[in-house]
């Protein structure tokens, strides 16, 4: 009888630790070990165990609940899941790149606006590696570009005046109390605040003047103006809009003046070609464009391991949809904004997060074990489309679970995907779907690294820890695309 007193005592106390032990991580555990202590009391589960054994399964009841939120609850996207990624690697897809793109072919139409002899002048300029050899950190290397050493080369330096000419050009400029630290505060002073270029062209009939302003803003749209000098006065003669600078110059060749900028991919802030303006009164429309896009690609493994081979034939199968401008950027307009799916399940059940139907006005959600721990993950996947001059394409996610216990929604705010903007200068997300083989779920993660170039990476989750799969590059074939008389609104 005391015997049974001591062990129904004993049993008590560890009762109370037990509970205690769970109000204390209530908010980890949601919940999951109150149900159980239930059971263990409608079956006398204290008078019939030891305390070593109970001891031992409380542990294990922690390990199973408690750290499960924190394993999956971190940041698996980040920095780990690329952490093999070096400029080497990616020099490596570059030249990989150069040596598939195809040879070069030139394009021209009979009845193009522009000379032919200009045309195959600058499509050969992007032929040779136009985004590589501009994209760079600072404006020295700019300068020492491909582009800027063809547009030295066809005379632009003479329309784009110095400081010295300017203040011959316009003599109020020599005011000792104007306050001008370079030539583009001079280019301010005579056109206004906006203006970031100017160029001359002095003709025998007129005084001609073109202006690059800026209209504000993050959108980065710009207004080009061909003006004549009457009086004193800048009277325009025409203008357009584009949504990027691209460095600008005025040239002239055979006869006639031409605008000519860089083409930016507004997606993935690349450059991929140049746009050539014909200065004159019909300028909006007296355009071309050229551009260098994909028509093809070329798949090449980087990396891989004997559970990677196993992917061979469905990597193989998948390669024409995923480079489609339905699911990549080609450098077409719209393309490149679908959200690509594989083993996913779709939600049907009732799956609400407030905040986001606050925020969107569409919610689908998938569910999958991808980190293979037994837990299905619910995600809400997104493409996101660029609106500033500072962001690029790239895939948005959130992650959820689902607790059991009371049905709520728990966000994995850590594993959040691309919570903040890409640095594009690093490989940039844009497409992630799930594949499951032999009892296990494998992330595929295609990623923008450069130009047109795209790498798929494949790697296995174990909780949080990454296990690198393969890896396998995708380098476009290129050809010249020429648009002419497109004009553009914003």
């Amino acid at each position: 009888m005391k015997k049974g007193i001591i062990v129904g005592f004993t049993g008590m106390l560890l009762l109370v630790f037990f509970i205690g032990y769970i109000m204390i991580h209530s908010e980890k555990a949601d919940n999951v070990l109150l149900p159980k202590l239930e059971g263990m009391l409608e079956n006398n589960f204290f008078e019939n165990v030891g305390r070593i054994e109970y001891i031992n399964l409380i542990n294990a009841e922690i390990v199973d609940s408690v750290d499960i939120y924190d394993t999956l609850n971190s940041n698996i996207f980040g920095k780990d899941m690329l952490s093999w990624f070096s400029n080497e690697t990616k020099q490596k897809i570059e030249d990989y790149a150069e040596s598939v793109k195809g040879d070069f072919i030139e394009v021209w139409k009979e009845d193009s606006i522009v000379p032919k002899g200009l045309v195959i002048e600058l499509e050969n300029m992007i032929y040779q590696s136009l985004d590589s050899s501009v994209n760079r950190y600072n404006w020295e290397e700019i300068q020492q570009s491909i582009y800027f050493e063809t547009m030295k080369n066809l005379g632009e330096e003479k329309y784009h005046p110095d400081m010295e000419e300017m203040k011959r050009l316009f003599p109020e400029l020599n005011d000792a109390g104007l306050n001008l630290d370079s030539v583009y505060d001079a280019y301010r002073k005579v056109y206004g605040e906006y203006c970031f270029d100017l160029f001359h062209i002095p003709t025998p009939d007129s005084d001609n003047y073109v202006f690059a302003t800026s209209l504000g803003g993050t959108a980065g749209i710009c207004e080009i103006y061909l003006t004549k000098l009457v009086n004193g006065e800048f009277e325009t003669i025409s203008y357009f809009e584009t949504q990027n600078a691209g460095y600008g110059s005025v040239i002239q060749y055979e006869g006639e003046f031409y605008y000519i900028f860089l083409q930016n991919n507004y997606n993935l802030k690349i450059y991929d070609g140049v746009r050539i303006y014909k200065l004159g009164e019909n300028m909006a429309y007296e355009n071309l464009q050229i551009k260098y896009l994909p028509y093809d690609f070329v798949w090449k493994n980087l990396y891989n391991t004997s559970e990677g081979k196993k992917w061979d034939s469905y990597v193989k199968s998948i390669q024409e949809e995923i480079t489609s401008d339905e699911y990549l950027d080609n450098g077409t307009d719209g393309s490149g904004w679908k959200v690509y799916f594989g083993d996913e399940e779709e939600v049907v059940e009732e799956f609400i997060v407030p905040e986001n139907e606050k925020r969107y006005s569409v919610n689908e959600y998938y569910k999958i074990d991808f980190t293979n721990t037994g837990i299905p993950i619910y995600m809400r996947k997104s493409s996101f489309e660029p609106s500033n001059t500072d962001s690029v394409w790239h895939l948005q996610s959130r992650f959820y679970i689902r607790n059991q216990q009371d049905d709520s929604i728990v966000t994995l705010q850590n594993m959040e995907l691309n919570s903040a903007i890409p640095n594009s200068k690093n490989p940039v997300l844009v497409q992630m779907w799930f594949k499951e083989m032999e009892g296990k779920v494998y992330t595929f993660c295609l990623y923008h690294v450069s130009d047109y170039n795209y790498m798929l990476n494949v790697v296995r989750l174990e909780g949080n820890e990454v296990n690198r799969i393969r890896t396998d590059i995708l380098s476009p074939q290129r050809h010249f695309v020429l648009t002419e008389g497109e004009r553009f609104f914003y």
